[in-house]
């Protein structure tokens, strides 16, 4: 039951606005459990219904604006994204590892938010150019789904030698993204910062600006206490 209610909620997320029976074919559940998975849901507050449609309701706001996972980091990264998205005129988002594909944990909107919105929680793809240089930082780990071993080795080992990871994949249309490690003082990765556009070639002047908002990044963490216990 707990299980299918998250599902229901996810797609909720995803659509932001839905009706019975796209809920339940979004989750994979009957229309009748679905019915019954949202009365209950309306009761908490935790989903609105508003004319015969659903989205997410104010217990859940409430919940998801308490949700800071790594608050040094977002505090640290606030005005190094301001920066970084106003010299790339790009989303721009930080990631850190999480149990499967990266996790989003602060981040700006920017010109790929119609085919591909960034939000703070946001789980991003398989393969991205974050969970490239994250990984690129860490133990061997298996490449994620739809990379192949050769390749895996391959995206990695570059990323090591250029300090940046690169990424393309197709949302409506396609995106590209390109990312840089975040340093903790220490010299640890413990996030990656990311740029996403949708004109590939727009990659290239963006490199300047990303390396220098890591490092900014990475400095504001070395003024935090809290920081220096990573």
């Amino acid at each position: 039951m707990l299980e299918g209610a998250f599902s229901l909620l996810e797609v909720l997320a995803r659509l932001e606005d839905g009706g019975l029976s796209e809920l339940a074919a979004g989750a994979g559940l009957p229309k009748t459990t679905v019915h019954r998975m949202l009365d209950q849901l309306v009761a908490l507050d935790v989903v609105e219904r508003r004319f015969g449609r659903y989205r997410m309701g104010p217990a859940i706001v409430r919940l998801g604006r308490a949700w800071n996972p790594d608050r040094p980091l977002h505090t640290a990264a606030a005005g190094p994204l301001r920066h970084l998205a106003a010299a790339t005129r790009a989303s721009v988002s930080v990631s850190v590892a999480g149990t499967g594909s990266p996790l989003v944990v602060a981040m700006l909107p920017g010109e790929v938010d119609d085919v591909f919105p960034l939000r703070v929680g946001s789980v991003l793809p398989p393969g991205s150019a974050a969970e490239v240089v994250l990984a690129a930082a860490a133990p061997a780990l298996a490449p994620p789904e739809d990379h192949g071993a050769a390749r895996w080795r391959r995206r990695i080992v570059a990323a090591r030698e250029h300090g940046t990871a690169v990424d393309h994949y197709e949302a409506d249309t396609l995106v590209a993204c390109l990312a840089a490690p975040v340093r903790a003082p220490s010299g640890k990765v413990v996030a990656a910062l990311a740029v996403s556009v949708l004109e590939r070639g727009r990659l290239a002047g963006a490199e300047e600006p990303l390396r220098r908002a890591a490092r900014m990044v990475g400095a504001n963490l070395a003024r935090m206490p809290q920081a220096w216990q990573r």
